[in-house]
């Protein structure tokens, strides 16, 4: 019994709080107790949480099928290049000198620099900075005539060098040698070289090719100009289902439309006009009676159907 109300006496010295306050060290022996609070809490909290947490948040990478992928083909203006002599131009003189100067300062020094050594206005904000002529280090393709043309004709897109594969190849023979004056040890071509340089972009037969346009462009152009037929033809045939006075002479609205239409978007005279006819009127939707009109007859027949604005019927 002593040692029953022995240990009850030390509990209740044990949960005494108020001795906290006399001796504070005894509040580390809870700090067991906080932590496990806490975790307990903590896991509580993540096991009914446990989607929200998870969920992924980044959008997923989807891979575009390369094969699939529908790419138009680009805008480009018709070109037609000469046929030059590589080995001529391949010789710098105050001619070529000249026109190379005029080029690299239009086309060529906002970001190269006057001077060539890449310290350009444009090249300021480009990474990697423009090529300093000056230096003999880093050229992608070389400092020979042949090499540095192949990097004027293809371009370097890693590099943000444009393609001059438009331009007249006297002019970038010109440029080259204007450039190779920034430096006085640039490397000599062989015979080989340029014959090659020759061969490869064939320079010594010219070039010539036709513009072209995206295709979403042209289709929709062709859509409109047909939108545009389209307005004036069924203006046509409102017209002709109306009283007119030449009724009498159109045996067939929807020909005689069609020809029409043709007429005033090729904005054919009316010499031209009566010249298509007189062959074979029946095919054109009107009466042979046609070819018997006189002068001024015609003339107003003529004016009454191609001056009228079909656009607004």
């Amino acid at each position: 019994m002593k040692d029953r109300l022995k240990r009850i006496s030390e509990i209740q010295e044990e949960i005494n709080f108020k001795e906290l306050f006399t001796n504070p060290a005894r509040l580390f022996g809870y700090t067991y107790f906080y932590f496990l609070i806490v975790l307990v809490g903590l896991g509580i909290y993540f096991v009914q949480h446990l989607n929200e947490i998870n969920k992924n948040t980044i959008p997923p990478f989807v891979v575009t099928d390369s094969l699939n992928a529908k790419k138009d083909i680009s805008f480009a203006l018709p070109v037609e290049i000469p046929p030059v002599d590589v080995f001529k131009l391949s010789e710098p003189t105050p001619d070529l000198l000249e026109k190379g100067k005029a080029f690299y300062n239009t086309n060529c020094s906002s970001c190269h620099g006057e001077t060539g050594k890449g310290d350009g206005p444009a090249g300021l904000v480009m990474n990697p900075k423009p090529r300093n002529f000056t230096l003999k280090d880093g050229w992608i393709n070389g400092r020979k005539i042949s090499e540095i043309y192949k990097t004027l004709q293809e371009g370097i897109l890693k590099s943000g060098m444009p393609a001059y594969n438009h331009v007249n190849p006297e002019e970038l023979f010109a440029v080259i040698h204007y450039v190779r004056t920034f430096a006085p040890d640039f490397p000599k071509d062989t015979q080989s070289d340029l014959q090659a340089l020759n061969d490869t972009y064939k320079l010594s037969q010219g070039k010539k090719s036709a513009g072209q346009i995206p295709t979403s462009k042209s289709l929709t152009l062709i859509v409109n100009e047909n939108s545009e037929k389209s307005l004036i033809y069924y203006g046509i045939i409102e017209l002709l289902n109306q009283t007119t006075p030449y009724n009498s002479l159109i045996i067939s609205k929807e020909k005689f439309a069609g020809f029409l239409v043709n007429v005033i978007t090729a904005k054919m005279n009316e010499t031209e006009f009566f010249n298509i006819i007189k062959i074979n009127p029946v095919h054109y939707g009107l009466s042979p009676r046609i070819n018997f009109l006189n002068e001024q007859d015609k003339k107003n027949f003529y004016d009454y159907f191609v001056s009228y604005n079909y656009k607004k019927v």
